[in-house]
């Protein structure tokens, strides 16, 4: 796998939650490897014979990513045929790239994928990382007037720039019997920070990440799930590609995604050689981050997140994407190619494909 290392501190945007455990039949991971190796696949293929692939993330190397890593590092990739390229993140959205095939596949998540696929661009969801929603409402761990969230009402929402980040605040409040009415600011710093600082009441993070981080940290959130609320489902991160890129090359995009299956399968049988792997990958910028990665696979392998009970991992749910595409297209958050409204709810099933795990 070629890639570079990106330089900004490694945290996952709240947008990752929106845009966001059990028995499953595992198809045949190899035995667990050194990370410093990268033993474990065969690894056979000359590099010259390997066809290049090329992947862009959303943000820094974290655990959503882990099965990319791991597919690297236990020859996955390179008994599929492929040589992966992750492309340094910058300010391009992951789809943007894959739309204008500028990467061959890329990080998406399902709302991600039902706004940008509606409004033009060519991007498929091929992959679900996540099966459920790793976004939360949080607050201050130590703000006792703050005990649930119809609290929150009348009260100062720290947001990311986006009107469904403030639509998801919302429905949470309204769900609890409040009137989901509050005042937004628009951060322009971390938002515990901006929480300390008494700058704002209350915000959206990542559970599997930002959360733990803040806990490591000595000051935890009290959280909310939006779906205890009544807010849908969603699977809130996943892999994605364009129509063009599958249609010309359907060998290799089966290829890469068999592979990654295969390295998120390891990442829930082996949380911790998971990391172990993330980790000597990303030395720059996880290097002060163990404790972080390791609570994260963990968390993310035990908790029903790589994997839920009723469906083969990366597996779509199709109930979710139409409850939350319902939710997106009734919040009139849906626009076309022009940036006008849509007026009929698209046919999400055209959104997604199974057919390459």
């Amino acid at each position: 796998m070629r890639h570079h290392t990106p330089v900004r501190t490694p945290r996952l945007l709240a947008a990752a939650a929106a845009l966001a455990a059990g028995t499953i039949a595992f198809a045949g991971c190899a035995a667990p490897a050194s990370p410093a190796t990268g033993e474990g696949g065969s690894g056979t293929a000359a590099a010259s014979d390997l066809a290049p692939v090329t992947f862009a993330l959303d943000w820094a190397p974290n655990t959503n990513h882990i099965g990319l890593y791991v597919a690297e590092a236990e020859g996955y990739f390179a008994d599929a045929g492929l040589d992966v390229e992750i492309l340094p993140y910058g300010s391009t959205p992951a789809s943007q790239l894959v739309s204008a095939g500028e990467a061959d596949f890329g990080i998406g998540g399902q709302s991600g994928v039902q706004m940008a696929r509606t409004a033009g661009l060519d991007v498929t969801s091929v992959y679900r990382i996540t099966q459920t929603d790793t976004g939360r409402l949080v607050v201050l761990g130590d703000r006792e007037d703050l005990q649930r969230p119809k609290d929150l009402d009348g009260l100062v929402f720290g947001g990311f720039g986006a009107p469904l980040f403030g639509a998801l605040a919302s429905s949470t409040i309204q769900g609890d019997g409040g009137t989901g009415d509050f005042e937004e600011v628009v951060l322009d710093t971390g938002a515990y920070e901006a929480l300390s600082q008494g700058r704002i009441d209350f915000t959206l993070s990542v559970a599997t990440w930002e959360n733990l981080q803040m806990d490591i940290d000595g000051h935890p959130y009290r959280a909310w799930r939006y779906q205890d609320f009544g807010v849908p489902e969603q699977q809130s991160t996943g892999i994605i590609s364009s129509d063009a890129y599958l249609s010309e090359h359907p060998a290799e995009a089966q290829a890469f995604v068999r592979a990654v299956a295969q390295g998120y399968e390891f990442a829930a049988q082996h949380p911790e050689q998971a990391a172990d792997i993330l980790l000597a990958a990303n030395p720059d910028t996880l290097g002060t981050a163990e404790e972080l990665v390791r609570r994260s696979a963990e968390l993310m392998a035990q908790d029903g997140y790589f994997v839920a009970q009723d469906r083969e991992i990366g597996a779509v749910d199709p109930a979710a994407w139409d409850a939350f595409g319902a939710f997106l297209f009734a919040g009139g958050f849906l626009t076309d190619a022009e940036g006008k409204p849509v007026t009929e709810e698209p046919d999400w099933s055209t959104y997604y494909t199974d057919d390459l795990r």
